[in-house]
């Protein structure tokens, strides 16, 4: 079965998590460049447009706040996202972060069908790079170090395009899927083991078979051998780092005591050497064998291996623990979305034709009530009752308001603080009435 591949990118107005708010996102076709699904929507009516976001994207803060809203463009866009195989993005925590928390705004579960294969091409790329020099190369900057930047990248393997504008959706797919295609057709082997570097059910076989693999750390191009030792959950390994292991001298008693001492506080650090390995992370863990690579390592005797198990066993035995996240906003709160009692409320809400009908839908759950409550305000504001209404506008106002710097959302005071600071550094078009706007609407607050 020949799989398929799409490249998926998002614009958004911020960058903090939880309030990134999306407005537009652009996916193709890794075999078709010409089919480019390009998406606009607006961001909430509760939120304002960041100038910095403007500013990276060339964006007209009125387009931002005009066309249907992401609940309506939402369904369009999973229709073509669950049409591909395989999906990727560059430097794809961020973007699947994006998609988090665009189905969790919409009242949807937070997370892509369990079986979709999400694929970083950053990293996939540099590795690439690093195992043959001779095709892709990594640029690098005056201070030496490497450049991953995708316009830097694409631009050190290919002559420059001016038909691609950078940190805009459409642009930087199309020069993703080009590198790409660039190690389909002259890597293939690299190519056809692609989705197992990031597949979790391809690391669980790699570590069932206790099978030393590959860590790779793109920022350096290093790669690290790593022996897996211990299965905490279906999830979660302990692997050893043998570079590290073997550098520090083996299992001292000072190691030891590390292990004890995160026993009893998870903040204290393990051993440099013992990796908490999570089968869920978006970096690649790879099979050396695959590509013939070998690596330069020494395995610890069985003595050393079994000191370090009875270790584990004895001081941090069973599933890994994940310390609580301090969450303060309810856009932040996806974790556990949505609960079991309101996952039929959720589906007859979604298959509603009308506003007046979603708005009878009810929940058991105060977050469902306030996810929805949202959900309608933005795109129904008449159908809801004074009441919540009044509070909705209330909260809105407080937001905008408010003139703390350190708030993750955008308010008044800090768009015309950045709308003085970008025009200093020339007349930007983009926000031509954006300013007087803000400084009406802090009157009319």
């Amino acid at each position: 079965m020949i799989e398929t591949d799409g490249i998926f990118d998002w614009e958004t107005n911020g960058i903090n998590n939880g309030f990134r708010y999306p407005h537009q996102i652009a996916i193709i076709d890794n075999d078709n460049e010409a089919r480019l699904e390009i998406k606009n929507f607006r961001i909430p009516h509760y939120e304002l447009p960041s100038p910095y976001a403007l500013a990276a994207t060339n964006m007209n803060w009125k387009k931002l706040k005009e066309g249907p809203s992401l609940y309506e463009k939402l369904p369009e866009i999973l229709e073509i996202l669950l049409d591909y195989d395989i999906l990727w993005a560059y430097n794809s925590s961020y973007d699947t972060g994006v998609l988090t928390e665009a189905l969790y705004a919409c009242g949807h579960f937070p997370y892509l069908y369990k079986d979709k294969v999400v694929c970083d091409a950053l990293p996939y790329i540099s590795l690439a790079s690093k195992l043959f020099p001779k095709i892709l190369s990594i640029p690098k900057k005056e201070d030496g170090k490497l450049s991953h930047k995708l316009s830097d990248v694409f631009n050190k393997n290919f002559q420059k395009d001016d038909t691609i504008i950078w940190h805009q959706a459409d642009g930087d797919v199309r020069a993703t899927s080009r590198l790409l295609n660039k190690i389909k057709k002259e890597i293939p082997k690299f190519w056809e083991y692609r989705s197992r570097m990031f597949s979790k059910f391809a690391r669980q076989d790699l570590f069932n078979n206790m099978s030393v693999w590959g860590r790779y750390y793109y920022p350096t191009q290093q790669i690290s051998p790593m022996l897996p030792i211990y299965e905490r959950d279906r999830d979660n390994y302990f692997s050893i780092d043998l570079s590290k292991y073997e550098s520090s001298g083996g299992l001292s008693e000072k190691d030891k005591e590390k292990i004890i001492n995160h026993s009893n506080d998870n903040n204290k650090k393990l051993p440099d050497w013992l990796h908490a390995t999570y089968l869920k992370t978006p970096g690649i863990i790879f099979n050396p064998d695959w590509f013939d690579l070998t690596l330069d390592y020494s395995l610890p005797n069985d003595i050393e291996i079994q000191e370090i198990m009875d270790l584990i066993n004895k001081y941090l035995p069973g599933p890994k623990i994940w310390p609580k996240k301090e969450i303060n906003y309810l856009e932040e709160d996806f974790f556990g979305f949505p609960s079991n009692n309101d996952r039929l409320a959720w589906d007859s809400f979604h298959k509603c034709d009308s506003w007046d009908e979603k708005i009878q839908i009810k929940f058991k759950d105060q977050k469902s009530k306030r996810v929805a409550q949202r959900i309608i305000f933005d795109n129904a504001p008449e159908t809801l009752d004074d009441q919540p209404y009044k509070v909705i506008i209330e909260f809105i106002k407080a937001r905008w308001k408010n003139n703390n710097s350190k708030v993750p959302w955008v308010t008044i005071s800090k768009a015309i603080e950045g709308i003085n600071s970008l025009e200093k550094e020339g007349n930007l078009d983009i926000f031509d009435g954006y300013k007087d706007y803000l400084l009406s609407l802090n009157q009319e607050l």
